[in-house]
């Protein structure tokens, strides 16, 4: 509860409040009781017996007070009087939680929003998506479940409070009474308690599964289907649901039968106070007074057990919730303070080693080159090689493990991120579009980009084409992941995207892989086109896009095997040569695709 304390520190005026507001409610219930005895009395028209205690002695003189006209009428109206009180009083006080629990509850989620958004892709690397899914949606809403709980437990506290200073203000003996026969009961409350926090922990660890499972599912569809494993993964599924089903049952049912259950257990606190009023001769006003009073402690009395074991099934949420919000045991790129308006002159990389992790091999081992401003660079080598791992740290989401990244001979750790990345745009083979329009997803990049910009960036895409025969063109929903859309559709609005923000580095991973050989043509005349007012840098798997970059770099085993020329590469006979032999690069256009919309 300690990191969540400080989402419930801005509004630390609510607990005050709901302590008063409660302890008020607590007394008009309590006064409104009170005044039975009196009214008792003068309804039975009997002589006021002896006082059992101070209170009964309080309310005595409140009905001396009334005096002897109509006193039932005014003591009946003093009664309604504090029960409407305690009614407006309790209005306001649910209002008041709510409205900081929701407030509460909305910080909460942007506050893990916000921290997926800053931590290092080390974290997202390593990371369970299941379980961080599971987390964001529902022990989230579990722990919101739990601000509201502990906002029940502090109400019914300050009731139970209340009520129990009443009950020994009317007679200590039979308060002492109901507190030695209540504590088999708190003991027990106690013992459940522990075991709902064990069957909380245990369902949000199969809810963490069952999460992964189906995100797993959904990403793997193709597959799934290509090799009739349909039947097989609903099985897998149908246990997995099982299990959660089984362990949600086991955690609800222990909170819904604690109520009826510690209710049945008060029944011999009455029959013991009962019997003691009787053989104390305490008059009966005082007593019927007293045994309502303990009858209406029951509801908070169940509502403080009842929410002592939904915080101890809650604790398991809770607990996952502060885990993604703890910033000490995660990684995050510190920020450069210096702003870049533009690539001036080159970007390179000074003998730069990166690891994924500590211990682990090197991705990339010592490798240095330059890429000047203006020029088309190409990466080429087997999977693996490293290529990926260089567009990484060059977008900076990650840092060198040893060496720099320079751009215009500035340590690159050294440049304000945010303003690094609008200087650059990258599209690749698994274009990744957001559900919504066509036109959001070119315009992603730059929300003020108007329809003249967005068309015009779709147009040097090759994307107009198609877009315009679309029956709602450019406010066509793409639909998850753009699943709406062909590969070779999603790459070419991929590829408007990152041409829109008018970069001065272009990335470009096999962005057109998969586009038929005609249109592939007229993008790379697009891009020859642009060459020398951007740096484009090519991940490339075909000699074609090879051949029309100035320097070709080849990377082995984390390595650089050769840089240069293409052409002087290929007369060499070297890395490059082996890879062609090998059939790494391919010497054909891309495969055709229709372009009719995909699944």
């Amino acid at each position: 509860m300690i990191t969540l304390l400080r989402f419930i520190r801005p509004y630390g005026w609510v607990l005050p409040a709901l302590v008063v507001l409660s302890t008020a409610a607590s007394l008009a219930e309590g006064l409104g009781i009170g005044l039975v005895i009196p009214a008792l009395d003068a309804l039975l028209g009997a002589e006021p017996g002896r006082p059992a205690g101070p209170f009964a002695e309080l309310m005595q003189r409140v009905a001396d007070q009334v005096g002897d006209r109509d006193p039932l009428l005014i003591l009946g109206l003093l009664i309604l009087a504090l029960v409407v009180a305690k009614t407006f009083i309790l209005v306001l006080e649910a209002v008041v939680s709510t409205a900081v629990n929701g407030r509460i509850t909305r910080d909460l989620r942007m506050a893990l929003y916000r921290q997926m958004l800053d931590v290092g892709m080390q974290f997202h690397a390593r990371a369970d998506q299941g379980s961080l899914i599971n987390t964001l949606d529902v022990q989230t809403s579990r722990t919101s479940d739990a601000l509201r709980a502990l906002a029940v437990l502090i109400s019914a506290s300050c009731t139970v409070l209340v009520f129990s200073v009443i009950l020994l203000m009317l007679s200590w003996q039979m308060a002492l009474i109901v507190f030695i026969t209540a504590v088999p009961v708190m003991l027990l409350v106690r013992t459940v308690s522990r075991r709902a926090r064990a069957r909380g922990d245990r369902y949000v660890r199969r809810h963490s599964d069952l999460a992964g499972q189906m995100l797993e599912m959904l990403s793997a569809m193709r597959t799934i289907r290509l090799f009739n494993q349909e039947e097989a993964e609903a099985a897998r599924l149908t246990s997995t649901a099982d299990a959660v089903r089984s362990s949600y049952v086991r955690a609800e049912t222990l909170v819904r039968v604690m109520p009826a259950t510690v209710e049945m257990l008060y029944l011999p606190v009455f029959i013991a106070v009962l019997t003691y009023a009787l053989a104390a001769d305490i008059p009966m006003s005082n007593v019927l007074v007293f045994l309502v009073l303990l009858y209406r402690l029951q509801n908070p009395l169940r509502r403080v057990d009842a929410n002592r074991v939904n915080l101890a099934n809650f604790a398991a949420g809770i607990s996952r919730v502060e885990e993604l919000l703890d910033r000490s045991d995660k990684p995050y790129l510190p920020p450069g303070r210096h702003r870049i308006q533009r690539l001036t002159d080159s970007v390179s990389f000074h003998r730069v080693t990166f690891r994924y992790h500590s211990g682990a091999e090197p991705a990339v081992r010592d490798v240095s080159f330059t890429i000047p401003r203006g020029s088309v660079f190409a990466i080429v080598g087997e999977s693996g090689a490293g290529k990926s791992t260089l567009i990484s740290l060059l977008c900076r989401f990650y840092d060198p493990s040893e060496g720099q990244v320079l751009v215009d001979g500035m340590d690159l750790r050294n440049i304000d991120t945010a303003s690094w990345r609008e200087r650059i745009a990258f599209a690749g083979q698994d274009a990744e579009l957001m559900s919504g329009s066509i036109a959001w997803n070119i315009a992603f990049g730059d929300a003020a980009a108007d329809r003249q910009a967005i068309r015009r960036a779709a147009a040097l895409a090759r994307a107009a084409e198609f877009i315009e025969e679309l029956p709602d063109g450019y406010d066509t929903d793409v639909g998850l992941r753009g699943q709406r859309l062909s590969g070779g559709q999603r790459q070419r609005i991929a590829l408007a995207r990152a041409l829109l923000r008018e970069p001065d580095i272009l990335i470009l991973d096999e962005a057109t892989n998969a586009v038929d050989s005609i249109t592939e043509s007229r993008i790379h005349e697009t891009l020859d086109n642009l060459a020398g007012r951007l740096t484009i840098v090519v991940i490339a798997h075909r000699l074609l896009s090879v051949r029309r970059a100035d320097r070709v770099m080849v990377m082995e085993a984390g390595e650089i095997a050769e840089e240069g020329p293409p052409g002087e590469l290929e007369r060499a006979g070297g890395a490059l040569t082996r890879l062609y032999q090998a059939g790494a690069l391919a010497t054909g256009p891309a495969g055709e695709e229709p372009e009719e919309a995909g699944p």
